[in-house]
């Protein structure tokens, strides 16, 4: 490889733990520099000698030679390196020296030049994979609490996360990252564990319910007695996780280097069997221009480019080449159900109104309480008002609200008290209500206490049943998967069984795993690669960036995926649409077949020029002009991958 691709890929895998150095970072910069300068020299050369003076051709040439040295010197001395170590991996070197040497020693600059600009940029696509690695945890490491308010004999006082021990009692307010693991000791809110356990709903909590790092407090004043810290929390475990499932990644063996293995030590005894043969040096450096591998070294970088820019144009962000061989061949998806499968809010399905009430009433009275909160229960009843036409403004001055954390709602008007919130709260305001209904998500029941001189009369007026709807497009997007080949679903989620089951269910997936953590999601997934299945991940949260990681291939929904599902993932899909996934799919098909064709082109027209050469029918001069005519093939091939269409390919 280059020294992009070399020096670079083995220090990373070495070792994940620590960010890229200034100097690797650097190294790549001078690469790409390298690659741009030496194509500027190249235009510039090309001018000089078609446009300029005649008798200053000979500074046209010299000006396009550097220009191939410029970029070449790197991967010769590589070349060089990799011959003397025996490190197969340096075979694409080889192949771009012989063939740059060849057209070197031919005065083809322009080919001398082009392979190497275009092997460069193909091994700095290779690399995001890489730097994406780093950045997933790094980008974990964002979601700790910036600070902790530690409660102490002395008051409250504010200290890093990192100072935390076993035992310490945290302040928790509204709006607040939780810094570590812990217990509530006192008080009750409603907090998003989402980032963590993929709860698709924010869990009303009390005191002796556990809490993670990283998760949200959203509307009550919580005491958190600390269990756990730094790297032994939920969140902690999952960043050094995440750097085993990179490492355990074995090297991608490009598809190219399985053709070219070979094609090095064939070259060179052919051209020695006709030099000793024929005696006629002008013979074997034909054989050595013609066999020049630019078709081949060009086979998948070519290819590569064009499904990039196909797929960009699909709103598909191809991260990571091992797409190629792996995501052409899945046979299992494992999918995240909170904002992957599902749209990843509460929206209200049903009104079941009581004691002579009308739908709109209840509506119209649950927006009452539900218009001065931010709970995600509360949002969603407003947004089906608003829908239905119903206004969702209040006169803050006729209504008394109070947001009762864990329990629901209170709106007191002239007397009248209307609730909204949990069966468990309205009985306890003496509202007698029925058993809920069988229903898989949230349930919200509302109330009305009316206070007379007479005494006090609750009534109920109905309920309020929500849930995670899953995308319109998901189970299309399925059923097109198994029409592929990829034969096995599975749904997995933190989410609760009863919930899961219901998409599951409707979504026709093959094994439903709920109740999971970011631990045991890797553990599922290892038990799918295990079994013999080829694994495509998708998903879009912090919970995910694990599963993303350790699977054959992982597909983050990029529009809404956290930094980390993204930088986790080999494949990004920047729009919500799940129909990308068969598309995904067909792509890395029809790149891989036309990788295997380019090879066939390029190692076809080399072998025939060659014989050619070897014979005596093409000398030096024809060899030069004929051998870039497998690189036109290639490019042309490759070039109908602009065309691909999601809908008919």
């Amino acid at each position: 490889m280059s020294e992009l691709a070399g020096p670079a890929s083995a220090q990373l895998n070495r070792s994940l733990e620590v960010p890229l150095t200034v100097s690797e970072r650097a190294r790549i910069v001078i690469q790409l520099g390298s690659a741009m300068l030496a194509t500027g020299l190249l235009c510039v050369g090309l001018i000089q000698k078609y446009f300029g003076p005649p008798e200053l051709a000979n500074i046209a040439d010299l000006i396009m030679a550097v220009a191939a040295l410029v970029v070449a010197i790197p991967i010769f001395w590589h070349a060089l390196f990799g011959l003397l170590s025996q490190d197969s991996h340096t075979i694409i070197d080889q192949l771009v020296t012989l063939a740059t040497l060849a057209a070197l020693a031919n005065g083809n600059f322009v080919t001398a030049t082009l392979i190497p600009v275009i092997m460069a940029i193909g091994h700095f696509l290779e690399e995001r994979s890489i730097l994406g690695a780093q950045a997933a945890i790094e980008g974990l490491r964002t979601l700790h609490a910036r600070k902790a308010h530690l409660l102490t004999a002395d008051g409250e006082r504010e200290v890093e996360p990192s100072e935390l021990k076993k035992g310490d009692l945290l302040v928790v307010r509204p709006g607040d990252v939780i810094a570590a693991d812990g217990e509530i000791s006192e008080g009750s809110s409603a907090v998003d564990q989402s980032p963590v356990t993929g709860e698709s709903v924010p869990e009303d909590l009390a005191p002796g319910d556990p809490v993670y790092a990283g998760t949200i407090n959203l509307t009550g004043l919580i005491r958190v007695r600390v269990t756990r810290t730094g790297t032994q929390t939920a969140l902690g475990r999952v960043v050094g996780l995440l750097r085993e499932a990179e490492q355990s990644k074995t090297p991608v063996l490009k598809l190219i280097e399985r053709y070219a293995g070979y094609y090095v030590p064939i070259i060179l005894t052919i051209a020695g069997v006709v030099l000793f043969v024929t005696r006629d040096m002008s013979r074997a450096v034909a054989v050595l221009i013609t066999g020049c591998p630019g078709a081949l070294v060009l086979a998948g970088p070519t290819a590569m480019i064009a499904a990039l820019a196909a797929a960009s144009r699909l709103g598909i962000l191809i991260k990571n080449t091992r797409f190629l061989e792996s995501l052409a061949d899945v046979d299992t998806v494992v999918l995240d159900k909170t904002g992957t499968l599902t749209l990843g809010r509460l929206e209200l399905l049903s009104i079941r109104p009581m004691n002579g009430h009308e739908e709109d009433d209840l509506l119209r009275l649950a927006v009452t309480c539900a218009a001065a909160s931010r709970h995600p229960a509360s949002r969603a009843i407003v947004r089906a008002a608003e829908s239905a036409g119903i206004e969702t403004r209040l006169n803050d001055l006729e209504h008394q609200i109070e947001e009762v954390s864990g329990k629901g709602i209170m709106a007191t008007r002239s007397g009248e008290v209307t609730l909204l919130g949990r069966r468990e709260w309205l009985v306890e305001q003496g509202i007698e209500l029925p058993e809920n209904p069988e229903h898989s998500g949230s349930i919200v029941w509302l109330g009305r206490i009316e206070r007379t001189a007479e005494g006090t009369r609750g009534q109920a007026v109905g309920c309020l049943l929500l849930a995670d709807t899953p995308r319109p497009e998901a189970k299309q997007a399925l059923r097109d998967l198994r029409a592929l080949g990829v034969e096995r679903s599975v749904l997995l989620t933190g989410d609760r069984k009863e919930v899961a089951r219901k998409i599951g269910a409707d979504l026709e997936m093959d094994e439903i795993i709920a109740e999971v953590l970011p631990e045991q999601k890797l553990q599922t997934v290892h038990a799918e690669r295990e079994a013999g299945n080829l694994v495509m991940v998708v998903g879009d949260g912090v919970n995910d960036a694990l599963a993303l990681a350790s699977g054959d291939v992982g597909v983050a929904l990029g529009a809404v995926a956290s930094d980390v599902a993204l930088q986790s993932a080999d494949v990004a899909l920047m729009t919500n649409d799940l129909g990308r996934l068969p598309a995904c799919v067909r792509l890395a098909r029809r790149t891989r077949s036309t990788v295997h064709q380019n090879v066939l082109i390029g190692a076809g027209i080399s072998i025939a020029f060659v014989w050619l050469a070897s014979v005596g029918i093409i000398g030096p001069l024809a060899g030069a002009l004929l051998h870039n005519v497998g690189e036109f093939f290639v490019i042309g091939n490759s070039a109908r991958l602009l065309r691909f269409d999601q809908t008919r390919d």
